[in-house]
């Protein structure tokens, strides 16, 4: 075997290949099994079984089967069901070897056979081939971000199409040139190569990074609520036990009052002793930390506001939703409905709150009396304040998070009641 320019190519390219499959590898499967030695293993061992292939053999169909197994033995790494390495491993190869056969026949190369040694010899046809397969692996890799929910922005999606196409142009206009050698054209082969490559492992680094700084906020709020849940039944079981105490001496003044035929004055001890018990309620305890804290501290002055309130939480007690949009939806649902009821006479003074997850369904209904005129501009709710927080960019902030789970929010303020639905559809394999 000649080492000649289009062997090297081949062989630096092939190495880049390793890349390559990397991207498929990470888009199809989430977490390794393994270590991350014995997976640089199996991929070098890709580069290695792949390249004497073609070096001593290039029988395009034995390339085929040999570059199969060669994936599937990558895809081990990572878990999954011995289905999903089988499918994952075809469209990884079905990706690369349509890739192959376009850019094959669009600079005229048609003589070819499955079962005799191939003749493919353009140089700048190997790099097109792997940098267009990096850009489709690029390309899944932002549509797999898209469907969990992670925002990938205009910049990201331009970036991977423009930066393998225009290094690409660029290797053209080098291996084109006047006074292009071998030298040239094999450091021109790399460091393009090497652009692509390091361009977006810092942008993966990035992301990684603001992952993180966005994974510690939310362990810190996560840690507050918990905090704060564990304060107030903390709080609540001590008020708890002093009530109890002081009911038997609280009932025989009732007794009393009653023997005495003073009938409103018995009322109203019984009634300080409702609202005294009132107050001591959690609204929610399923067990899920972030819903029970926010609706616990939002609601926990109600029984002083003697606002009735109703709640029915049926929740398992993790599910996968951000806790950060789990406030914004209870936090700005429970805000309007309680300021608007500031507004409602004390006797009607009520409020309804419904979570019920069902088959993947997160529903979500609040309800409350209103008396202040609901407001519209440009079709949208806004707040009857002047600093517009009611039902205002709270409503707006919902109806985000909705869209953002693949769900809606519908709003109706008829007979003088409040009503929001959010409806948000989570993953169905949370821990009930």
């Amino acid at each position: 075997m000649e080492f000649d320019t289009y062997t090297i190519v081949y062989l630096i390219t092939n190495l880049f290949n390793i890349v390559v499959l990397h991207r498929f590898m990470i888009t199809f499967f989430d977490k390794r099994r393994v270590t991350a030695g014995v997976c640089a293993l199996t991929y070098i061992f890709h580069f290695v079984v792949s390249s004497l292939l073609y070096l001593y053999v290039d029988i395009p169909l034995l390339t085929l089967l040999v570059n199969f197994l060669l994936i599937y033995l990558i895809s081990l790494n990572y878990k999954a069901n011995a289905l999903k390495h089988i499918l994952s491993s075809l469209y990884t190869l079905a990706f690369c070897l349509l890739t192959e056969v376009i850019v094959a026949a669009y600079i005229g190369y048609f003589q070819y056979s499955v079962f005799t040694e191939g003749n493919f010899s353009s140089s700048m046809g190997l790099i097109a081939m792997r940098l267009i397969s990096y850009m489709e692996a690029l390309l899944l890799y932002n549509f797999k971000s898209i469907r969990r929910n992670y925002e990938t922005k205009l910049s990201v999606w331009l970036a991977s199409v423009l930066i393998p196409v225009i290094t690409f142009i660029l290797h053209a206009f080098i291996v084109n040139s006047d006074d292009a050698t071998q030298t040239k054209v094999l450091v021109a082969t790399v460091l393009i190569l090497l652009i692509n490559v390091t361009t977006f492992y810092l942008y993966d680094s990035l992301a990684t990074s603001y992952i993180k700084i966005a994974e510690n906020a939310v362990l810190e709020k996560e840690r507050e609520l918990y905090f704060n849940q564990c304060t107030m039944m903390q709080n609540s079981t001590n008020e708890l036990r002093a009530f109890r105490h002081d009911l038997k001496n609280q009932l025989i003044g009732v007794s009393e009052l009653i023997s005495g035929r003073r009938y409103e004055e018995a009322k109203k001890l019984v009634g300080g002793l409702s609202g005294k018990l009132n107050t001591k309620l959690l609204f929610s305890t399923t067990g899920n930390i972030s819903v029970d804290s926010i609706i616990n501290y939002k609601l926990q002055n109600t029984g002083n506001e003697q606002i009735r309130v109703e709640t029915e939480i049926a929740i398992p007690a993790e599910f996968d939703m951000d806790i950060a949009d789990c406030i914004t939806v209870l936090g700005n649902l429970l805000d309007n409905a309680l300021y608007a009821l500031q507004q409602v006479e004390e006797q009607e003074r009520y409020l309804k709150l419904e979570v019920v997850f069902d088959k993947g369904r997160l529903m979500i209904q609040c309800a409350n009396p209103y008396v202040t005129e609901v407001q519209y501009e440009k079709g949208r709710i806004v707040s009857a304040k002047t600093d517009r927080t009611m039902h205002g960019f709270g409503l707006k902030n919902i109806e985000s998070v909705a869209k953002k789970y693949g769900g809606y929010m519908n709003v109706n303020h008829g007979d003088g009641t409040f009503i929001v639905d959010v409806l948000l559809y989570l993953p169905v394999d949370c821990k009930k």
